[in-house]
């Protein structure tokens, strides 16, 4: 399946022999907001400022040339009346507002695909978590539900996997990059058969369904049907959530949209260093608005070109491994036996309440999406 596997522990698997995963997005683009956000100002990587920064120069240079021909060589390259500033003050308003509202339907689509991938993790897990719960306490089942667990494990982790591979933007992120739970012992000409269909998810699904049912009749899920059908119902709404999710990776902005922006950015690239140049007698004066114009004009631009796809590998893009991995853990954490059934309790007195400090154990950890994430000054 040209994926990592995972053994079937808690710890983090070793790479022998195996392809190494490649930084997906997000690992690193959490930031210090601290200081009033001015330590963001110090990060670069997912940074837009050195694409803008690089487009600028050329512009500033343009302006410091046009400034020379027409102060020192008295060379008219425009006019430079009321009439000419108007319209190019009107041109760049226009720009900004149709930057503007591209940054933030990117910003949107962005916001969207890890809402949705979000929702379908909960689904799922739900589900996982339910299924947990019904099986079977009787000792004469014990087989039973120990097999249906384990498989019941690897096929949840296949199927986040498969989901996650459906939406991201190959070849920036790699098949082979993702981890899985290991499935050695699944039957080899099935995993073939997964290997060559479009939509290995839908595949995944139908297994784990069909697993469902006939451990319903075996009866290691001794749960009434009614009940028994809200794990359906989640394990739909999570293919929903992922269709959704798929509609943001396979439909990009519109291209006559994207060339329109691009085309305007270009003219407005040339027409602000000339008009600095000529009007303003000051050459200094001239270059740093030049710069300060068109740095922030393509800011946007490359802003909305990292969100647009919020699926692939670039710092600004979503955690797609690392959401992988955290589901393998959660699953693997949840198949424990500690974690399956409550702590016996005694009740020695009427209930009351202790305050957070005194438990010792209501302590606040850092997800695991974010760590070893957040960057150092």
């Amino acid at each position: 399946l040209n994926l990592k596997p995972l053994d079937c522990e808690i710890e983090a698997p070793s790479s022998g022999g195996q392809i190494e995963a490649p930084s997906s997005g997000g690992q690193d683009d959490k930031y210090d907001n601290e200081k009033w956000g001015l330590l963001s100002l110090a990060y670069m990587h997912g940074s837009v400022f050195p694409q803008a920064f690089l487009v600028a120069l050329p512009s500033t240079a343009l302006a410091m040339i046009v400034h020379w021909l027409v102060h020192e060589k008295d060379i008219r390259i425009v006019e430079t009346d009321d009439i000419t500033a108007g319209v190019i003050g009107g041109y760049t308003g226009i720009l900004g507002f149709i930057l503007s509202t591209r940054a933030s339907k990117a910003y949107s689509r962005w916001w969207e695909g890890g809402t949705l991938l979000q929702q379908l993790r909960g689904e799922w897990f739900n589900a996982y978590s339910s299924l947990l719960a019904f099986t079977s306490v009787e000792p004469e089942k014990e087989e039973e539900v120990h097999k249906f667990q384990q498989i019941l494990v690897r096929l949840m982790s296949l199927l986040y996997c498969t989901a996650l591979q459906q939406v991201s933007t190959h070849p920036h992120v790699p098949m082979e990059a993702f981890e899985l739970i290991d499935i050695a012992g699944m039957d080899q000409e099935q995993l073939s058969y997964l290997d060559e269909v479009n939509d290995k998810v839908e595949v995944v699904l139908q297994w784990l369904q069909r697993l469902l049912v006939q451990n319903i009749a075996n009866g290691a899920l001794p749960i009434a049907p009614p009940i028994m059908s809200r794990v359906f119902q989640e394990y739909s709404r999570g293919i929903v959530n992922l269709n959704n999710a798929r509609k943001i990776a396979d439909f990009p902005i519109p291209f006559p949209m994207v060339q329109m922006h691009t085309l305007f950015l270009c003219i407005h690239w040339v027409l602000i260093p000339i008009t600095c140049g000529s009007t303003m007698s000051n050459m200094y004066w001239a270059v740093l608005l030049t710069f300060t114009v068109i740095s922030s004009f393509w800011c946007v631009h490359f802003f909305s070109f990292e969100l647009d796809m919020p699926f692939g590998s670039s710092a600004n893009h979503l955690p797609l491994l690392e959401m992988q991995t955290d589901m393998n853990r959660s699953l693997l954490t949840l198949l424990q036996r500690k974690a399956q059934f409550p702590p016996a309790f005694r009740c020695p007195h009427d209930p009351k309440i202790v305050p957070p400090k005194k438990t010792g154990i209501l302590k606040r950890k850092p997800s695991r999406l974010g760590e070893n994430s957040k960057r150092k000054a």
